[in-house]
């Protein structure tokens, strides 16, 4: 603010918010943190987006308090979910009403631990569960439930809980020789079962959620540059693991009984020597 005089409404309530006193250590360390925030929000708009920061006629000024995000700051996460990385709708929706002192990371991956996620996979994945580790796991903690399930589930395409091989049996180096020598969607089975026992080392797809939407004890990294440039190049990374994943599920949907025994058999043609 080059000027003396406050130009608008926001601007002068910024102002004298400046000049309040604070009371302990705490208020200070909260009021330091807070703008830190908005000049780090701030400063990242100007370097990833500069043409849109040129243009943006949004202010910079918090409408009511520093407790929330200024329209300008706004405009950045929007530009953030939009060009660079996901925000969950929650995110977004809580940006609006309190500040964010950090950023979030939603799990984007393939989530079926919570109670009555596994009914809303896809036919695909509910079929890969037990060529999984922690699908074939959680399968067998719920015996007889589970093998029950499954067999309800796909017997009719002629595979069966027990045809499928615990994964420990399974060279895991053949079977992705086999699999990349595939001709077929299959060569993403690697990658697929990555998904499911969450095992990709990529952050955007190894955290469990623990609800549906973010939460606020959920994982977070601060407003930096290395966070943002490592964010948006995982989940680029995220991103082709995910279109490959739903390449393989597409393909065994598509006609899923012959599918099934291809897989089943690329699977067995894995098994390690007795």
């Amino acid at each position: 603010m080059s000027h003396l005089v406050p130009l608008s409404m926001p601007e002068a309530i910024y102002s004298l918010c400046q000049c309040q006193l604070t009371l302990d250590a705490t208020e200070s360390l909260d009021y330091l943190e807070t703008q830190l925030n908005i000049y780090s929000l701030l400063a990242l708009y100007q370097h990833y987006f500069p043409t849109e920061w040129k243009a943006s006629q949004a202010s910079i000024y918090p409408p009511t308090d520093v407790d929330c995000h200024s329209p300008r700051e706004l405009e950045f996460i929007v530009l953030i979910y939009t060009h660079l990385f996901p925000l969950s709708h929650w995110t977004v929706e809580t940006a609006y009403e309190q500040r964010l002192h950090s950023i979030p990371i939603t799990t984007m991956g393939i989530d079926w631990t919570m109670d009555g996620e596994i009914e809303h996979l896809k036919d695909g994945w509910q079929l890969l569960l037990p060529f999984s580790h922690d699908g074939h796991r959680w399968l067998d903690d719920i015996d007889p439930e589970g093998s029950e399930w499954f067999d309800s589930e796909f017997a009719i395409y002629g595979i069966t809980y027990s045809d499928i091989d615990h994964p420990d049996k399974i060279d895991q180096k053949e079977l992705k020789r086999q699999c990349h020598q595939s001709n077929t969607p299959l060569k993403f089975l690697p990658i697929a079962l990555r998904l499911l026992d969450h095992e990709t080392k990529n952050v955007w797809l190894d955290e469990y959620a623990n609800d549906y939407y973010y939460q606020p004890y959920s994982t977070s990294l601060p407003w930096s540059k290395a966070s943002i440039d490592l964010l948006t190049r995982k989940w680029q990374q995220a991103d082709r693991m995910l279109n490959c994943a739903t390449n393989l599920i597409d393909w065994l949907e598509a006609d899923l009984k012959p599918h099934a025994q291809i897989l089943l058999k690329l699977w067995k043609q894995a098994l390690k020597p007795r």
